[in-house]
């Protein structure tokens, strides 16, 4: 083997140690510690979920009401038939 070789080996080396791959093997091994990993994570994504959907649905209501106090014609009467709709109790 020569020095080029040698340090391109040197290089993947020092390359396949930084990518965390022996982390990961040990890991996988552990099936407890990956479920609860998942199980924290599903967690944070349903809370951020649960946030993220509360302030769109809140800015929704904000542009939809001031949309309404405008008394636009048409389009008060259609949003005002909407909301009474989603009030009603479903059939």
């Amino acid at each position: 083997m020569d020095a080029k070789e040698e340090k391109q080996l040197d290089a993947l080396a020092h390359r396949l140690e930084n990518s965390g791959i022996a982390e990961y093997v040990k890991l996988s091994q552990r099936t407890g510690r990956i479920l609860w990993l998942n199980f924290i994570s599903g967690i944070a994504r349903g809370v951020g979920f649960f946030i993220g959907t509360t302030i769109v649905l809140a800015i929704a209501y904000k542009i939809i009401s001031h949309i309404i106090s405008m008394n636009i014609p048409y389009l008060t009467d259609l949003l005002r038939q909407a909301a009474e709709f989603v009030k009603s109790p479903g059939a």
